[in-house]
C-alpha cells in the first residue's frame, strides 16, 4: 500500500519478466500485493485488478472506461502522474491540491475532460467523507474473501487523508504513529516560499532512511571503532504541504512499508525520536537537582509515577545529558558579575543585607557575605565562632571560609560566608574586617580554629582580647606526625583534657622525656608548648566562653552538608545560590526545633522536681538534656558551708569517696534574692548551664531555707539560653 512516485516498477508478485521490459506506464500508478495476486490502484483503494490473459491492457482499459464511472466523485490519495501510453493519451493526467478533487467525465468520442475543482472546503471535506467510506465499505467487500489486512488499509486511508494545523502537530502524529508500529522518526528536507519564507512542504523519513556516506566508512585515521550502522535505505516516508489557502498541511505523500524488522513494544522505548525530554519535565527535573535531588533519584521517581521507564518519554542518558547541558548554560561568561548581581538585587529585598568584594588585575579576589537573619543570629548568638576553610566547591578552586556558631538549640548556625582565592595573612585580615563591619564591630568571646598560622595572625591583631581555641582534633592528628608510638599519644591526649595546670606541668615534663625523634619533633613539642593555653584544657577552662566545644568539628559538618549542594563543577553564581539553600535548611530545621521547644514537656525522672521543672522551662530540650545530667549526679556531693553572712556565702562541695577533690561556690544575695552564684570549674561561664555543685548548693540553701526557693526559680530563669 503505498504511493509510489520512482519509475521503479514492483519487483516482486507474479508480473513476468516480460511484462517488466516492455516498461508500461500503467505500473506506475499501481502497487502488487505480497501475494503477488492482485495490483491495487494508488489513488483508489476500492481498484483492484488481478493478472489475465490481456496483461496491462485491461488495466488500461479499467483506468480509461470506468475509473470516472462511480456515482460518487472519489478524492485521490496521492499525486496523480500522468500515463504516457499512446492509446491512453493525455486524458486521464490530473493534479491534486489540498482539499480540491479533479474527477473525470466521459464523452461520447471517447475523450476525457478535466472537471473544475470543488470550490469551498466543507465541501471538499464532506466529498472526501463520502468517499472514505464508499472506499472502506467497496474495499472490505471485495476483498473479504481473500487474506488481506483490511484494518491496514483502512489505517492507510485515514492517514492520507488527514489535514493538519502545522508542520509541528504533523510531526506529532507520525512520530506517535512510528512509536505504535516500532520505528523511529528524523526529519528531512523542508521548502519555503521565496517571497515571505515560510515553510511548505516538511518531508519526513523513518530513521533508517538513507546510507551511510563513504567517506566516514573508509576513513582510515581513525581514532575510535566505527559506530554501527543504523540507516538501510527504508523507504519509509511521510510528507505533508501547505495549502496557503485554507491554511492548513495536508498529506501529499505516504509510504509504510519498511524493509527492515520493527521493533518490539518494551523496545520502542529507547529508539531516538521517542526517548526525549519535553519542555514540562524539563522545568520539573531543574526545580528537582536545584533541591539537590540526585539524577538517580529523578529516574525512578518519574519512572514510577508515570508506570514504567516505556512510559517516561526518557531515558538515563537523556537526562543524564540534560542535566550536563543545563549546568552548561548557568555557567556565564561573566560569572562574577552575575554574582554582584545576584547580590544587588538581594540587598534590595533585605536592606540588612550586607556584602563585600575586593578585586586583583580585574577578577574578583575576595568576596563576603551576611544576610539581615544572620546578623541578628550573630547578635543572640555570637559568644562563639568557628572560624575555618573548606576546597573544592567551585569550578576555580576558590576557597569557602564560613563563620559559624552554635545556637539556643546546641545546633550548627550560620554568621557570614566567606569566598576568596588564596590563604594569607592579608587575605584573613580582609575576612575578619568585613565580618566585624557587618556585625557592627562585635567581637565574639571565643574563636575556634583548625590551627591554621596566617589564620591565628589575623586573629590575634584584630580580636584582641578573644580567646583563641586550637582545635584539639587537629592537634591530635598533628601529633601522629611527630609522636608514633602509640603509648606515649596516649599521654599526649591527656595533656589536651587535663584539668588542672599543676598537673599539665608535672606530666608534660614526662611526656617530653619519652618523645623521641629527631629534630622536627622537638620542634613541634617546643611549637606546642608556646600555644598551650590555645590548646590545653587546664588553661581554657578557667572562665573562657567555649560552650563546651573543643574542636571545630561543627565545621567539618558543614563542610560534608555544603558537598552535598556544591560540588566543583559549578560556577561561582551557582555555589554562592546552593549555599543559600544550605543555609536555608538550617533555619527550617531551627524552626522545627523552637516548635518542639514551645509544644512539648520533658518527663521529670530526678530526686528534685522542683529544680528540674524550672529548667525545663528556661532550656530548650537539648540543652536540658545536659542541665538535667548535672542535676542527677548532684547524689553523693557534699556540701559544707565556710562563709555565712548577709551579703554573701561561700561553700565546699567535694564528693564522698574524693574528698581532696573540693570545689568552692560562691553565692551572693540581696534582699533574700540570690544575685549571683559562681564555682570554681567554670562550667557555668563555659557552657551556660549550672554545674552540679551549683546545684547541690541550690539544694542546700533550699532545705535551710525555703523562702529561697523562688529565687533559685527565677535565678535559673536569667540564665542565658
Amino acid at each position: 500500500m503505498s504511493i509510489n512516485e520512482g519509475d521503479k516498477p514492483p519487483v516482486h508478485g507474479s508480473i513476468s519478466k516480460k511484462r517488466y521490459r516492455r516498461k508500461s506506464e500503467v505500473w506506475k500508478h499501481l502497487d502488487v500485493s505480497p501475494d503477488g495476486e492482485r495490483a491495487i490502484c494508488n489513488y483508489y483503494l476500492c481498484v483492484q485488478f488481478k493478472q489475465n490473459a490481456k496483461g496491462t491492457e485491461g488495466i488500461r482499459n479499467y483506468l480509461v472506461d470506468n475509473l470516472h464511472t462511480t456515482s460518487t466523485p472519489l478524492k485521490p490519495l496521492g499525486k496523480l502522474h500522468s500515463l504516457k501510453e499512446n492509446n491512453i493519451g493525455d486524458a486521464a493526467k490530473g493534479k491534486v491540491e489540498s482539499a480540491n478533487v479533479k474527477k473525470f467525465s466521459k464523452y461520447s468520442d471517447g475523450q476525457q475532460k478535466v472537471v473544475d475543482p470543488i470550490e469551498t472546503t466543507n465541501a471538499a471535506e464532506r466529498q472526501q467523507g463520502e468517499s472514505s467510506a464508499f472506499i472502506f465499505a467497496e474495499e472490505e467487500r471485495r476483498l473479504q474473501d481473500k487474506d488481506v489486512d483490511v484494518a491496514s488499509l483502512k489505517e492507510y486511508g485515514r492517514i492520507v487523508s488527514m489535514t493538519f494545523s502545522s508542520e509541528i502537530e504533523a510531526f506529532k502524529f507520525f512520530n506517535d504513529y512510528a512509536k505504535r508500529k516500532g520505528f523511529s522518526v528524523r526529519k528531512s528536507i523542508i521548502v519555503k516560499d521565496k517571497e515571505n519564507k515560510t515553510i511548505t512542504f516538511r518531508r519526513f523519513y523513518c530513521s533508517r532512511h538513507g546510507f551511510r556516506e563513504k567517506k566516514h566508512l573508509e576513513k582510515t585515521n581513525r581514532r575510535r571503532r566505527h559506530k554501527m550502522l543504523t540507516r538501510c535505505g527504508c523507504p519509509v516516508k511521510f510528507c505533508v504541504k501547505l495549502d496557503t489557502k485554507t491554511g492548513m498541511w495536508w498529506v501529499q505523500d505516504f509510504i509504510d512499508r519498511h524493509n527492515h524488522d520493527l521493533a518490539a513494544s518494551d523496545a520502542t522505548p529507547f529508539l531516538r525520536s521517542h526517548c526525549f525530554i519535553n519542555e514540562a519535565q524539563k522545568l520539573e527535573i531543574s526545580t528537582k537537582r536545584a533541591s539537590g535531588i540526585r539524577n538517580c533519584q529523578i529516574r525512578d521517581y518519574d519512572a514510577r509515577c508515570s508506570g514504567g521507564y516505556q512510559n517516561r518519554g526518557y531515558q538515563e542518558k537523556n537526562l543524564y545529558n540534560f542535566s550536563v547541558a543545563d549546568e552548561q548554560s548557568r555557567k556565564l561568561e561573566h560569572d562574577a558579575d552575575s554574582v554582584l548581581k545576584y547580590f544587588h538585587e538581594r540587598k534590595n529585598a533585605d536592606p540588612d543585607f550586607f556584602f563585600k568584594y575586593d578585586t586583583k588585575d580585574g577578577c574578583l579576589n575576595r568576596l563576603f557575605w551576611a544576610d539581615g537573619q544572620s546578623v541578628v543570629d550573630y547578635a543572640y548568638f555570637g559568644d562563639v565562632v568557628i572560624f575555618d576553610s573548606t576546597y573544592q566547591l567551585n569550578r576555580y578552586n576558590m576557597i569557602v571560609v564560613p563563620f559559624i556558631g552554635c545556637n539556643h538549640h546546641r545546633s550548627t548556625v550560620i554568621f557570614a560566608c566567606g569566598i576568596v582565592s588564596g590563604e594569607n595573612d592579608e587575605t584573613y585580615r580582609w575576612l575578619l574586617e568585613a565580618f566585624l563591619e557587618a556585625t557592627f564591630q562585635k567581637r565574639p568571646e571565643s574563636v575556634i580554629t583548625d590551627g591554621d598560622l596566617a589564620m591565628g595572625k589575623a586573629i590575634k591583631s584584630l580580636l584582641k582580647g578573644t580567646t583563641h581555641r586550637l582545635c584539639s582534633w587537629h592537634m591530635e592528628r598533628n601529633a601522629k606526625k611527630y609522636i608514633h608510638d602509640e603509648t606515649v599519644r596516649a599521654k599526649f591526649h591527656e595533656l589536651v583534657y587535663v584539668c588542672s595546670v599543676e598537673e599539665f606541668e608535672e606530666k608534660w615534663k614526662d611526656f617530653e622525656k619519652e618523645v623521641s625523634g629527631g629534630s622536627p619533633s622537638r620542634q613541634w613539642l617546643q611549637m606546642i608548648y608556646e600555644l598551650k593555653e590555645s590548646w590545653a584544657a587546664a588553661f581554657l577552662n578557667k572562665k573562657k566562653m567555649l560552650l563546651g566545644m573543643t574542636s571545630s568539628q561543627r565545621s567539618e559538618s558543614l563542610n560534608a552538608d555544603l558537598h552535598n549542594y556544591i560540588n566543583g563543577r559549578m560556577s561561582l553564581c551557582m555555589a554562592v545560590q546552593q549555599f543559600e539553600r544550605c543555609l536555608t535548611h538550617k533555619r527550617t530545621k531551627e524552626a522545627e526545633f523552637d516548635c518542639i521547644a514551645f509544644q512539648k514537656e520533658p518527663v521529670l525522672q530526678t530526686l528534685f522536681p522542683d529544680l528540674e521543672e524550672s529548667a525545663a522551662r528556661s532550656y530548650t530540650p537539648n540543652v536540658f538534656h545536659n542541665v538535667r545530667d548535672e542535676l542527677e549526679k548532684v547524689v553523693g556531693l557534699v556540701v559544707d558551708e565556710i562563709l555565712n553572712s548577709s551579703m554573701a556565702s561561700k561553700y565546699m562541695v567535694s564528693r564522698k569517696e574524693k574528698a581532696k577533690s573540693q570545689y568552692i561556690v560562691c553565692c551572693s544575695s540581696i534582699q533574700d534574692d540570690v544575685d549571683k552564684i559562681s564555682c570554681t570549674c567554670a562550667k557555668l561561664e563555659c557552657e551556660k548551664i549550672p554545674c552540679r555543685h551549683i546545684f547541690a548548693v541550690l539544694i542546700h540553701m533550699k532545705a535551710t531555707c525555703t523562702s529561697l526557693l523562688c529565687c533559685i526559680i527565677s535565678l535559673l530563669l536569667l540564665l542565658p539560653y
